[in-house]
């Protein structure tokens, strides 16, 4: 009787641990259903990258998955980061702010069609967001959208001096407020390149003149603004811009090679000749010289110095040879005329 009722006590123990193991084996599958289960956004996410990321440990709420994701940005992994602003919409599906700094990774990532849609889903719910409008603009400019980039980089600007004006800056002369440390840079760049393709050089300098108070060492800015004043023919202006430019920034290549074409503008060609060696070899900088010449029907001298740029690089310069051919069909030309 007593060995009955063991048999019927290790039965019942037996049971009872089968019955807790399979509990715990159900909470663990539970579990792991739940930490793998990916975002409801995944269309947000880079597919190819997706299974790099660990999913184990998910976030309890959007405080949380934002808290991690600028951790992991600040750490320069952009896919966890991106991984985790696309867990937080799970937990708030309409936070303008998330969706921006998912256009922006991707941006970074150079995944720019999906950085679009986000930026333009961004401003359904924020339609004054000025970084969506900026980022969008930068992208249309990319793809030369000029006409979509200005209505989107001048909504940006606007939105911006706005909020100057909210903050209790003063308006200077020319009714713009002068830019702080929030005040997007790049975006006034960016819009003042545009009208100085429209040929607007007045409203291109304005913006440049905002930028340079914000970044006065800016060789980029300098530049464009030197550039500009050459675009409406104005070259005392643009050498003093240009000269600026490449002494704050001696490895400024774009500097040196539009105070070049000023000099050759200005008729001053071994000066020019001397600015385009800056950054690159003789033969190169013969060769480009040249070719500026050209371009202004100054034959004969163009044939000269493609002939020099041969004569220091005759192995490899077919651009030097193409070039002399083209110009001494263009001298033939101009002389049956």
């Amino acid at each position: 009787m007593n060995n009955t009722r063991f048999f019927f006590v290790l039965i019942g123990a037996l049971l009872c641990s089968q019955l807790l193991s399979g509990c715990t084996s159900t909470v663990k599958e539970d579990e792991l259903l739940v930490e793998n289960t990916p975002p409801s956004r995944h269309d947000l996410y880079d597919g190819n990258a997706m299974v790099s990321v660990a999913a184990a440990n998910p976030p309890i709420d959007e405080a949380d998955a934002l808290d991690r994701a600028k951790n992991e940005e600040n750490k320069g992994n952009l896919d966890q980061a991106l991984y985790l602003y696309v867990q937080a919409l799970d937990f708030n599906g309409e936070n303008a702010d998330t969706l921006y700094n998912i256009a922006r990774i991707h941006s970074i990532k150079g995944n720019i069609q999906l950085a679009y849609l986000t930026y333009n889903e961004a401003l359904v719910l924020d339609p004054n967001m000025l970084m969506s409008h900026a980022g969008l603009g930068l992208i249309n400019m990319d793809k030369r959208q000029h006409s979509q980039a200005k209505i989107h980089l001048e909504k940006a600007i606007e939105l911006d001096q706005i909020r100057l004006k909210n903050a209790g800056y003063k308006a200077m002369s020319n009714h713009y407020f002068s830019l702080d440390q929030e005040s997007p840079v790049r975006i006034y760049n960016a819009l003042a390149i545009l009208e100085d393709m429209g040929n607007e050089y007045q409203n291109a300098r304005e913006y440049y003149q905002l930028s340079l108070q914000r970044e006065p060492h800016s060789a980029l800015i300098t530049t464009n603004l030197g550039y500009s004043y050459y675009l409406s023919g104005n070259y005392t202006l643009a050498e003093k811009y240009l000269k600026q430019a490449v002494k704050q920034d001696p490895s400024f290549e774009r500097g040196w090679t539009n105070l070049g074409l000023v000099y050759v503008r200005k008729g001053l060609y071994a000066r020019a000749l001397t600015t385009f060696e800056h950054t690159m070899e003789p033969a190169d900088a013969l060769n480009d010289l040249g070719y500026f010449l050209m371009l202004e029907g100054q034959y004969k001298q163009a044939i000269k110095l493609f002939q020099r740029a041969i004569d220091n690089s005759p192995t490899y310069f077919d651009q030097a040879q193409k070039n002399l051919k083209r110009a001494s069909m263009e001298l033939k030309s101009q002389g049956r005329h």
